[in-house]
């Protein structure tokens, strides 16, 4: 087992700009991603303070062919909900809408084109612009509120990319450099576009170019591109999350989202660039993630969270690093973050802080192992070990309500990671005595 010592905890609770106190520890919530709800897990999971699991759903096996349910499947899917329910777990439902059937991305526009020609590997589905997608996304959310039903469940995740989180595509996602994501029939001349979704208002135009139709493009029109561009993809979680409170959901929403996005002050030199690759250091242009923005359009509705995929990820480590030290939340951020240099700060502190301020609540969840896909690692990351010492502690100085710890099976590995459930508990009696004794 691996002895766990926590090397943070400085207060029980954050207060926001807004002046609200978020939860201190002892009222944090903890949980698990990837849950298998078997009656041993669950019972090992509840003795170490584990309330939480998400459950996650795949679109692909649910509805293998078109109008074709594979019942065997759901049965499986309905046999673990209830274990989960009847062992008192509240359950974080992730449909799986980022698992899309291959005939889903046969359809008319079922998959994201790319301003160079790309095309997203094997998974995801065009839910951003696609009509077509969109009607066989909303089609099967319905038949799991009809299957599944929404007792017990206290939350869902929305996404739009083919990691589940808000955005785009990223790199090594089947696009060239710099490959911007909206270049379909759809998002470029409205064929088979969406109700209600708004095509490029520059058609044709590829960021970095600096002319369209012969003339020279103008920062006014960069930044209207830019705001479409980013603003579709949290139309599209703001579309998801409207169909599932039309079908009778009316718990909270998750919206997991990871890094930092486009820092504020990176986002003028960018649209001053014609978005030509300047000031973009993660990338997170051509994801479209302006999360400032996109924050704010998800504060118009109720019950959302954002939930930070990346609690101790590599830019903690660095962040860990600097000097002074830049990785941990601190109570003023909400309004350090439109003031001071924050190129420094760990993705977590920024995200934090830009969701704090829009009002948003906010949960979050370590990468998982380093090595694995789609956790970003890379050589200076933390092992799954330590970022069990460390992400919980990050939840609780950033004000988060709940920390799911990535993967179940990583607690249940007694060959690999040497990680157990008696870890966890360790961890989560320490954040609570901390919070009792402060």
């Amino acid at each position: 087992m691996l002895r766990v010592a926590l090397v943070f905890i400085t207060t029980s609770v954050i207060v926001g700009c807004s002046g609200a106190t978020q939860p201190a520890p002892e009222h944090m919530y903890f949980g698990v991603l990837g849950a298998t709800c078997t009656s041993a897990r669950l019972a090992a999971l509840h003795d170490a303070g584990v309330s939480v699991v998400e459950l996650p759903l795949a679109w692909d096996r649910y509805q293998p062919g078109a109008g074709r349910v594979d019942h065997h499947y759901v049965a499986e899917v309905r046999e673990r909900l209830n274990s989960c329910r009847g062992a008192g777990m509240a359950v974080v439902l992730s449909p799986g809408l980022h698992y899309p059937p291959d005939w889903v991305r046969g359809l008319a526009g079922g998959v994201l084109r790319g301003s160079g020609g790309g095309v997203p590997k094997e998974e995801g589905a065009e839910l951003v612009f696609s009509a077509a997608a969109r009607d066989a996304a909303q089609k099967y959310l319905a038949l799991v509120a009809s299957d599944l039903g929404f007792e017990g469940i206290t939350a869902i995740r929305v996404g739009t990319n083919a990691s589940g989180e808000l955005g785009y595509p990223g790199p090594g996602d089947g696009g060239n450099e710099r490959e911007y994501w909206a270049f379909g029939d759809a998002p470029q001349y409205g064929i088979g576009l969406a109700e209600g979704v708004a095509p490029s208002p520059m058609p044709g135009w590829i960021p970095g170019s600096s002319s369209w139709h012969g003339r020279p493009v103008t920062a006014e029109q960069v930044q209207r591109w830019w705001d479409w561009y980013s603003g579709s993809t949290v139309d599209a979680a703001v579309w998801q999350i409207s169909e599932l409170r039309r079908l009778g959901y009316q718990g909270r929403v998750h919206v997991p989202v990871a890094g930092r996005g486009v820092l504020l002050k990176d986002k003028a030199k960018a649209i001053e660039g014609g978005l030509d690759g300047r000031a973009n250091p993660d990338g997170a242009q051509e994801r479209g993630l302006d999360y400032s923005a996109q924050f704010a359009a998800l504060a118009t509705l109720p019950g959302v969270d954002v939930d930070f995929t990346g609690l101790d990820d590599v830019s903690a480590v660095r962040a860990a690093a600097a000097v002074p030290r830049q990785d941990r939340c601190l109570p003023d951020d909400d309004e350090s973050v439109l003031m001071d240099d924050v190129s420094q700060w760990s993705s977590h502190r920024y995200t934090s802080a830009l969701a704090r301020r829009a009002g948003l609540g906010l949960v979050g969840e370590n990468p998982g192992p380093p090595d694995a896909p789609f956790t970003g690692g890379s050589p200076q990351s933390h092992s799954i070990g330590e970022q069990l010492r460390t992400a919980p502690g990050y939840a609780v100085e950033c004000g988060m309500t709940t920390f799911l710890f990535g993967f179940e099976e990583n607690l249940f590995d007694e060959e690999g990671n040497g990680l157990s459930t008696e870890d966890y508990k360790q961890v989560i009696q320490q954040l609570k005595s901390a919070a009792r004794s402060l």
